[in-house]
């Protein structure tokens, strides 16, 4: 029979091994943005949609089409986070992080929402892991940055990444690259789509954030950024690249690459993969050297990144969470609560333990143990019960012996050492 209730498109239930591997690639970038000394950060999935209007820009897909806006019942209206950067700078605002101390190092990880067009490795409501500096506009934290995304890629073991980088300018230097930009596709304005038509009066740098194939090679020849670059914007480009070359790091200098929002300045860059699609970026960020000025705060550079925490998922091969070490099977009614109390004592332990309450006879009791894969099962019946032991049974072999139950932890480590000795299959820890 049909549910009548379905998910919405786009928006997915995630169950195990696949929420396991998702947990594996978030635990690993917690375990260094914590090496590299960033504090957690958990901002509102809601803000309100004037935060993200101004401070990702008007002229991007983002607001144009992709946020999900509604008005409350008071009519302000309010949005979805299409993503982290915007609230983390409220955050930074509106608690006067700034005058307490303008150097921040934050990390978050949690979902996002688009409404886009569904497919491989883009999903409406998807999750993002990243990081944020503020206050700090020294090139050698773009190299820091960059390096930190590197690791977290490598230890996940993601094949086939290429870092791109760029440097988009700064507030001086940008006019005369736009209008360069500017007249250029006015020239090939009839190969470009609709939306690059539009955005070379509102927008013109998105024409090169488009990943349409005719527009992409359309614009093959149009005017590079670095070619526009001022003095300081220039140095600060080459310090990154010094950088990144003094840590032996392989990267690729792509002139189409300005990032999607229109906060960012000077150092952009993204980790491409070549096993994905036209959405290949598995991890982009860069400087936002003027978004918290742009939202109300005085000017402070700053620098962050986010990685696609399903894209990445596509990518790799996750460890994954073997059955139980011991399945109890408890006989009789009576026999669960020293079931209980056995399975308490062994997860005291560290061991992942499972008690058999919902199967009736100890036949179909030993198959959800093999069918979840257990070590080993620990039988408590009535002649148990009665002695104060266990029947510990190896399911590798079927080697089974009797265990007092104040033994029971030992004897199971003794059990599974045995079998690592004798190179039978058993669980690691």
């Amino acid at each position: 029979m049909n549910n009548k209730f379905q998910s919405i498109r786009g928006f997915n239930d995630i169950f195990y091994p696949e929420s396991y591997k998702l947990q594996y690639i978030e635990n690993i970038a917690r375990q260094y943005f914590n090496l590299y000394n960033f504090k957690e950060i958990r901002t509102p999935l809601l803000e309100k949609t004037e935060l993200f209007v101004r401070g990702i820009g008007t002229g991007t897909d983002i607001v144009e089409k992709e946020m999900y806006t509604f008005e409350d019942s008071n009519g302000e209206s309010l949005s979805l986070r299409p993503e982290g950067t915007a609230s983390i700078v409220r955050a930074y605002l509106e608690h006067s992080i700034d005058k307490q101390d303008p150097i921040q190092k934050w990390f978050y990880v949690g979902p996002m929402f688009r409404h886009e067009r569904p497919q491989k490795g883009r999903f409406r409501q998807f999750y993002q892991a990243g990081c944020e500096v503020l206050g700090i506009a020294d090139p050698f934290v773009d190299v820091e940055i960059i390096k930190l995304a590197q690791t977290i890629i490598d230890t996940l073991s993601v094949n086939g990444i290429t870092i791109r980088i760029n440097s988009i300018g700064c507030p001086n230097c940008r006019p005369q690259y736009t209008q360069a930009l500017k007249s250029y596709l006015n020239t090939i304005k009839d190969k470009l789509c609709d939306d690059c038509k539009r955005r070379i009066d509102t927008n013109p740098l998105r024409v090169l954030d488009c990943k349409k194939h005719g527009c992409i090679a359309a614009t093959s020849n149009a005017p590079k950024t670095i070619d526009y670059l001022c003095s300081d914007c220039l140095t600060h480009f080459n310090a990154v690249k010094s950088g990144l070359d003094s840590l032996k790091m392989d990267y690729l200098i792509d002139a189409r690459l300005v990032r999607g929002l229109d906060y960012y300045s000077r150092t952009v860059f993204e980790f491409t993969t070549e096993y994905m699609g036209a959405q290949n970026a598995v991890l982009a960020g860069g400087r936002y050297d003027y978004l918290v000025e742009l939202l109300g705060g005085a000017h402070t550079p700053a620098i962050g990144f986010a990685m696609g925490i399903e894209r990445i998922s596509e990518l790799i091969h996750a460890p994954s969470i073997e059955g139980p070490d011991v399945f109890i099977i408890p006989l009789l009614e009576e026999a669960k609560q020293k079931a209980l109390e056995i399975a308490l004592r062994f997860r005291e332990a560290g061991t992942i333990c499972e008690i058999g309450y919902g199967e009736k006879t100890i036949k179909s009791m030993m198959r959800r143990a093999d069918r979840l894969k257990s070590f080993a099962v620990a039988i408590i019946g009535k002649d148990e019960l009665k002695e104060g032991y266990v029947t510990m049974k190896r399911l590798s072999d079927g080697h089974q012996e009797k265990v007092k139950d104040s033994d029971i932890v030992s004897a199971f480590q003794h059990i599974k050492k045995e079998a690592s000795a004798s190179s039978l299959p058993a669980r690691s820890e």
